[in-house]
C-alpha cells in the first residue's frame, strides 16, 4: 500500500526522500518558497521515481489548502523556517517574526485538510527556549489535540541515530485519535519514537582533542584504537577523498582567507571557520550567515558532497549543474537529516500498516458474525418444524 502525502516547506526534499524511500509514501503535492530548492527536488524525484514534478513554487500563505491542493492525501509532513527560533539567531523573534508565524500555517492545513496524519520539524530552540516554547510549541501542541490528534513530541539528535552531525531537532508527530483508539482496542502498538543506536554519545565516548593543523597519523591504526564509534566520525564518510572524486557535486568554494591555513584541527568553537575534526563528529551543518566549515586536513571549505554526506543524503542524490553553489550549501543547511527521516517514516508506516490490519480484522469479524447470525435464523424455524 502506498500513502499519498503533502509536503510543506518542502526544500530539497530531503524529508520528502525520507518518506518515499520507503516506498510506501509518495509525494502527492508539494510547496516551496524558493525556486532553486523547489527544482532540486522535482528534479531528484524524477530520476529517482521517474514521475512528473509534484512539488510547486509559491508562497505556502497563500495557497487555499480546499481550492489548491489536490485530494486524497493520508498525512502532511514539513518543516516551517526556523531562523526566527534559532540560538544562532541574535534577535530570535519566535512567533512575532515573518518566518516564526508559519508554524501556524502549517497548522491550518492540518485544520483545513485534516490528513490521518501529520509530521512537523523544527530547531530545538522551539523546545528549549522559554519564550518560543511558551508561545509557539506549547499553543501549537495544544490546538492540535484540540483538531483531534494524538500527538507526541521530542527532541532528537542525528547522533544517536548514527550519523555523524551533532543535530538536535524538534519533532511533533500526530495522528488522528481515532488511529491509536483503534490500534489500542485491537492489540496492536502505536506509534513509537525510532530506537536510538547511542545514548549521549557525545558525553558516553573518549573523542580526540585538537590536533596541529596537518599532524600525520596512521589512520588504519588509529581508527582500529579508536574510543568511539568509526560511524560517528567525520572520517567515515569524507575519509576517502578518491571515492568522492567519483560522485557528482564534490564541489566547493575556492580558498580565499589566510585561516584556511593556521585553524587547528578539530577546532569548532568558533563562530566560523570551524575545522572538523577527522576522528570526531561535524557540529550542526548550518552553512550560510557566514559560518564557515573548514576539511580536516586540507585548506578548503567542506564540498557540497562532503556536506550531504554529513546529512546521511544518499549519494545518488545531486544537484543539476549549474545551481549556484551558495543554494546548494543553504538547501543542505535547512533539510532534515535524510537517514532519520526515514526512520520515522519507517515507524509512521507501521502505525498506518496496523491500523488498515486492525479495520480489516474488524470487518472480517463483522462479517463472521452477520453469517452466524443468519444462519441460526434460518435454521431455528426448521428446527421447530421437525420438532
Amino acid at each position: 500500500m502506498t500513502y499519498p502525502v503533502i509536503s510543506l516547506f518542502s526544500g530539497a526534499g530531503f524529508l520528502d526522500l525520507g518518506f518515499t524511500e520507503t516506498h510506501a509514501f509518495s509525494i502527492l503535492w508539494g510547496t516551496e518558497l524558493i525556486k532553486d530548492f523547489a527544482q532540486s527536488n522535482n528534479y531528484n524525484m524524477r530520476q529517482r521515481y521517474g514521475h512528473l514534478d509534484r512539488v510547486i513554487t509559491a508562497d505556502v500563505t497563500q495557497i487555499d489548502p480546499l481550492k489548491d491542493i489536490p485530494k486524497g492525501a493520508v498525512g502532511i509532513i514539513g518543516g516551517p523556517p526556523c531562523q526566527d527560533y534559532s540560538i544562532g539567531n541574535a534577535n530570535s523573534p519566535g512567533v512575532e517574526g515573518d518566518r516564526g508565524k508559519l508554524v501556524w500555517d502549517f497548522l491550518d492545513k492540518i485544520e483545513k485538510l485534516q490528513p490521518d496524519f501529520f509530521l512537523f520539524e523544527n530547531v530545538e530552540a522551539l523546545y528549549k527556549t522559554k519564550k518560543h516554547r511558551v508561545q509557539a510549541l506549547n499553543p501549537l501542541i495544544d490546538k492540535f489535540n484540540e483538531l483531534g490528534y494524538e500527538v507526541q513530541f521530542k527532541v532528537l539528535n542525528t547522533l544517536n541515530y548514527g550519523i555523524p552531525q551533532d543535530r538536535s531537532r524538534v519533532f511533533i508527530v500526530g495522528f488522528r485519535k481515532y488511529i491509536p483508539i483503534t490500534l489500542r482496542q485491537r492489540g496492536y502498538e502505536t506509534f513509537k519514537w525510532p530506537t536510538p543506536i547511542y545514548e549521549d554519545p557525545k558525553k558516553t565516548f573518549v573523542w580526540p582533542d585538537v590536533w596541529e593543523i596537518g599532524t600525520e597519523v596512521n589512520e588504519a591504526d588509529y581508527i582500529a584504537k579508536l574510543q568511539a564509534p568509526y560511524e560517528l566520525t567525520i572520517h567515515s564518510v569524507i575519509g576517502n577523498e578518491n571515492e568522492l572524486e567519483s560522485l557528482p557535486n564534490h564541489t566547493s568554494f575556492k580558498p580565499y582567507s589566510q585561516r584556511f591555513f593556521t585553524v587547528l584541527e578539530g577546532d569548532v568553537k568558533r563562530k566560523s571557520f570551524k575545522r572538523l575534526h577527522r576522528f570526531r563528529y561535524s557540529p550542526t551543518v548550518a552553512y550560510g550567515n557566514n559560518e564557515v566549515h573548514l576539511h580536516p586536513t586540507l585548506p578548503r571549505r567542506l564540498t557540497v558532497r562532503e556536506a550531504l554526506r554529513l546529512q546521511s543524503v544518499p549519494d545518488w542524490f545531486h544537484f543539476e549543474e549549474g545551481t549556484p553553489l551558495d543554494k546548494m550549501f543553504k538547501m543542505i543547511s535547512n533539510g532534515v537529516a535524510y537517514k532519520l527521516a526515514n526512520l520515522l517514516a519507517e515507524e509512521i508506516k507501521i502505525v498506518l500498516d496496523n491500523y488498515d490490519h486492525a479495520i480489516k480484522e474488524r470487518r472480517e469479524l463483522i462479517r463472521i458474525t452477520n453469517e452466524s447470525m443468519t444462519k441460526d435464523s434460518v435454521t431455528q424455524p426448521q428446527k421447530e418444524q421437525f420438532a
